[in-house]
């Protein structure tokens, strides 16, 4: 399903819908312009995304060939298709801090780690299986590593008549790269503000204080004047400044909940922790969540927690193997 955004730039939208996934789709973005097309992020490597993608791209008339493509950024769901332009020649922009990253995934030399911080941290360790058929980030990933022209922070791309600024904001992923239109305002904001959910923030091999980074690049947007607000997921978001402040106030409030958690369970670990606060998944306790849930619900603990621990408002030990928590 596609649907026209704009006359002027001509821009459109492809609904790709990602299969037994909570985000629900992904707003796959199309500029036209004469000269050039640039799509910006693809969905899953999975059967239902690249048949989305592609009817959606032979409704508007764009042909591969003719067409370039963006990534915001590493997560599978955004990445997942880029093959399908690479071997049809196209540019494939994407910030190098998560290419690189992307890269290392690819050799191994991530889930490895990922795992073993985990069950330091007290994830079950029978959960880890599960998470090779039930993590859709490693089931629907490229299949190989394709080759990309790197962007930065501030750098401009023009495709046609349309002049484009990225803006790098790390938090969600370490080199996330939005786009913005300084004429006629327009921000593609990836997954860094999305308008019904909260970005999940989780923890990084390599990269400290992924949500100091976040709160940081919320700022960064803050300053932008923007007209129009368009996510990678759900509904194109009609307040950006007020749906910023919710939330900087959501993890103001999660960081006081991770702390009233850590007091009343002291001696606990980040997976403890997790099953100690509300998460939005129809009322589910955390034991009851699907693999992947699971997956990011740790990642999100960990990175809250973290936080706490460099502002010196919680103290973490290892113990017999495991870290556990307690309030300062």
């Amino acid at each position: 399903m596609t649907t026209q955004l704009s006359e002027s730039p001509e821009l459109y939208s492809i609904h790709i819908t990602l299969p037994e996934n909570p985000l629900k789709n992904l707003n796959c973005y199309v500029l036209k312009t004469l000269e050039r097309n640039l799509v910006i992020d693809t969905g899953f490597n999975r059967p239902e995304c690249r048949e989305a993608l592609l009817t959606g791209l032979a409704e508007l008339g764009v042909a591969l060939d003719r067409t370039d493509l963006f990534l915001t950024h590493l997560h599978s769901d955004h990445i997942g298709l880029a093959e399908l332009f690479a071997v049809n020649g196209s540019t494939i922009y994407m910030n190098p801090v998560d290419y690189d990253y992307f890269c290392a995934i690819k050799r191994g030399e991530v889930w490895g780690y990922m795992e073993d911080l985990f069950v330091s941290e007290g994830f079950p360790a029978d959960e880890l299986e599960l998470q090779l058929t039930g993590n859709q980030g490693r089931r629907y990933a490229p299949n190989g590593i394709f080759p990309i022209t790197p962007v930065e922070d501030g750098q401009e791309l023009r495709v046609g008549d349309v002049v484009l600024r990225c803006v790098t904001v790390p938090g969600h992923t370490p080199g996330q790269t939005l786009l913005y239109l300084p004429q006629p305002q327009f921000l593609f904001s990836a997954d860094h503000i999305l308008f019904d959910i909260t970005p999940n923030i989780s923890v990084w091999k390599g990269v400290e204080g992924s949500l100091a980074s976040y709160l940081e690049s919320l700022k960064k947007i803050e300053a932008l004047p923007v007209k129009r607000t368009f996510p990678a997921h759900r509904k194109e978001g009609k307040e950006l400044y007020r749906r910023i402040r919710e939330l900087r106030d959501h993890h103001d409030w999660r960081l006081e909940e991770m702390l009233q958690a850590v007091k009343q369970h002291p001696d606990s670990t980040a997976f403890g922790v997790a099953g100690h606060v509300k998460w939005s998944a129809r009322g589910q306790a955390l034991e009851q969540f699907p693999p992947h849930h699971k997956w990011f619900a740790m990642g999100e603990t960990l990175a809250h927690l973290y936080h706490l621990e460099a502002q010196g408002r919680v103290e973490r030990r290892k113990e017999e193997g495991l870290y556990r928590y307690w309030a300062r």
